[in-house]
């Protein structure tokens, strides 16, 4: 067997050896490119036209017959940029293929894309369509397939066909391209059938199309989802900002997206830009926010030079920015902004940032694919001739994603997973508030008496109203054995658990010390030496009064808003609050009350109420219903609008309270 296959073997050598010796070769290639006679018999019902073409400077209507002499052409390949001395001043070029068909060939159509100018095309002298404006200076891309019939009868019995395209050049502003570069490539100019060519177009406009615009869907719900998140949490403005994030990159998606299906100007390219632009201002917001950075000078002096960086390449399509100017302007701040973001983020994870910890992959990421497609685009632009590979891409069947693409859903994923992950925290930590909050409420609920305790000679009231679940406010009345009775009132710094607990301080001290003095002066000082030790830095106004049965007032103040006595408000000699200073000495202050008259005790939650202008409350409204009912003081300075705690309490002398004069 061995030797039978070593002998196939040696007559297989021999026969590749002598048969092309006997063989004649035949008298013409299968096909010929030669833009003068490319030969299209036999390259199937699609025909790439190309790379060749022959070239004229001459804008010359007559270009477009097939009687023009264009012997003296040149050929330039569509593959290779253009001699830049030749063209550098034109407005428009011809270019012209003759193509070589079947005799009298029927329902032929020519098919067009990734022309990056504005066109006119013929086929045999007529005009069977175009793109863009061939007079306006806005420059207009053409990145779909677009495909234009060659009317029946065009082609006569020697299948000639001439095919002429009259392009404006230099549609990019005042300085123009300069004629360097080739305004369409091989592939970009094809003959089909009249019946292939719409399946041709539909199917490279949703390839091109259906990837971008699920692209943005997905960018779009999350955006949505994360600006739903910012209405229900109006706090969370790193909601907000990735919201605006993503809704940016959404519509810049669509803008590609939608550059598949119709042609793409330079104003398109604008708007591209600035969703770009938002896209990352934005993006930076979000990270600032997250980190707890605050905002300052030159965090928006690199958000406006990263924004204004995306618009050099538009300067340079326009022509008014040179290409190395275009990739300082572009990858700097980009570069500089990413390194920044990575930087913070790191930082940020070290201190134990758990929201760090999802976002630093994708910037991560996204920072070394700008940093290498730098690298890419140095490396061409400077020739360095550097192996450097392309950033990694996917093929899925027919469907093709580059790295941005990929990178695109996965960052809507991450920050789908940031939204989820930081909702779930927020609900925990509100969890632990309320709990913290219904605590407080406990804690206050004991401490603020439900009922005024009886004291004869003596008719009180008391309303507390807190802003919020837990107040700052506190009041405790006692009677004395001597028939008297011993009010403190006050305020103390902060919300929730912190205040509560410091009200449980002050009003335990208060009722222990009010069985060894009754004295409120010697009251306020024990107060404030307590508050030294626990206040951590807070403080609180706070008011003893004492009434004795023949309407003697005594009263000390720690910056607490005076009483008001028969209407008018008492002047006291005030100490500082509680909690500020151990020197601080409290002078006590006397004044009588007859049978009938109305002390009224309030705190800062009535002064201090304001209305929809802005107006306050004030001293002078108070004083003039300080002789109404603690319930009516409340309710007025509630209604007026309400921003603090409010308590409101009065003490009513009656004539029980003083024994007859003998």
């Amino acid at each position: 067997m061995a030797r039978t296959i070593r002998r196939c073997h040696s007559i297989a050598a021999f026969l590749l050896w002598v048969l092309p010796s006997f063989a004649s070769p035949p008298p013409h290639p299968i096909f010929d490119t030669n833009p003068r006679h490319f030969d299209a018999h036999y390259l199937g019902h699609r025909v790439v036209l190309g790379p060749d073409w022959l070239f004229s400077a001459d804008d010359d209507p007559a270009n477009a017959s097939t009687n023009c002499d264009d012997s003296g052409w040149r050929t330039v390949s569509s593959d290779k940029p253009i001699a830049p001395g030749d063209v550098s001043n034109l407005r428009y070029a011809w270019y012209r293929i003759h193509v070589r068909t079947v005799p009298n060939a029927h329902f032929i159509a020519v098919e067009t894309q990734f022309i990056n100018e504005s066109y006119e095309l013929y086929a045999n002298g007529v005009r069977i369509g175009g793109n863009g404006g061939m007079d306006s200076p806005i420059q207009s891309v053409q990145r779909y397939l677009a495909f234009y019939d060659i009317p029946e009868g065009l082609i006569g019995p020697s299948g000639d066909l001439v095919i002429a395209m009259r392009i404006a050049l230099n549609r990019r502003g005042a300085q123009g391209l300069g004629g360097a570069n080739a305004p369409f490539s091989t592939g970009s100019v094809l003959l089909a059938s009249r019946d292939a060519a719409p399946r041709d177009a539909s199917f490279i406009a949703v390839h091109g199309a259906a990837i971008p615009f699920v692209l943005a869907g997905l960018s779009f719900i999350v955006g949505l989802v994360a600006l739903a998140l910012y209405m229900s949490m109006r706090s969370r403005r790193e909601y907000l900002a990735i919201a605006v994030s993503l809704i940016a990159a959404a519509l810049q998606s669509a803008t590609i997206g939608a550059s598949h299906l119709h042609a793409f100007t330079a104003n398109d390219n604008l708007i591209e830009t600035l969703w770009l632009g938002i896209t990352n201002v934005a993006l930076i917001e979000f990270v600032r926010l997250i980190l707890g950075i605050r905002p300052s000078r030159w965090i928006l002096g690199v958000e406006i030079a990263n924004f204004l960086g995306y618009f050099a390449a538009n300067l340079n399509s326009m022509g008014y920015l040179s290409d190395l100017a275009t990739m300082a302007g572009y990858f700097l701040p980009a570069l500089t902004v990413k390194a920044i973001l990575v930087a913070l983020l790191l930082r940020g994870l070290l201190r134990g940032n758990r929201d760090a910890r999802v976002v630093l992959p994708a910037v991560a990421v996204v920072s070394v694919a700008d940093y290498w497609y730098c690298l890419i685009v140095a490396n061409n632009f400077w020739k360095w001739h550097l192996p450097i590979p392309a950033l990694p891409s996917i093929q899925f069947e027919t469907y093709f994603m580059d790295f941005w693409t990929m990178w695109g859903a996965i960052y809507c994923v991450t920050m789908l997973l940031f939204l989820v992950l930081r909702t779930i925290g927020i609900a925990r930590e509100g969890a632990r508030v309320a709990a913290e909050l219904e605590a407080a409420r406990i804690v206050q609920h004991v401490l603020i008496p439900e009922e005024i305790p009886d004291v004869p000679g003596f008719a009180l009231h008391s309303v507390y109203v807190p802003a919020g679940q837990v107040g700052g406010d506190f009041f405790q009345i006692i009677p004395l054995a001597s028939g008297g009775v011993l009010v403190a009132i006050g305020d103390v710094s902060g919300k929730g658990m912190p205040a509560a607990m410091t009200v449980s301080l002050l009003v335990g001290t208060f009722r222990t010390l009010a069985h060894y003095t009754q004295n409120p002066s010697e009251i306020l000082a024990a107060m404030n030496t307590r508050m030294l030790a626990r206040s951590h830095g807070g403080f609180t106004t706070c008011l003893v009064l004492r009434v004795d049965v023949g309407g003697t007032m005594t009263v000390a103040n720690a910056g607490h808003i005076a009483p008001f006595l028969a209407g008018k408000e008492l002047t006291l000699e005030n100490g500082l609050p509680l909690g500020l200073s151990a020197a601080t000495n409290y002078v006590e202050s006397t004044f009588h009350i007859s049978p009938g008259e109305q002390v009224t005790l309030i705190t800062d939650g009535v002064v201090e109420a304001r209305d929809k202008t802005g107006t306050l409350f004030g001293f002078e409204r108070t004083a003039g219903l300080s002789l109404q009912p603690a319930e009516a003081i409340a309710r007025a300075a509630q209604n007026f609008g309400q921003e603090d705690d409010i308590t409101a309490l009065t003490l009513t002398a009656t004539a029980v309270s003083f024994p007859a004069l003998a």
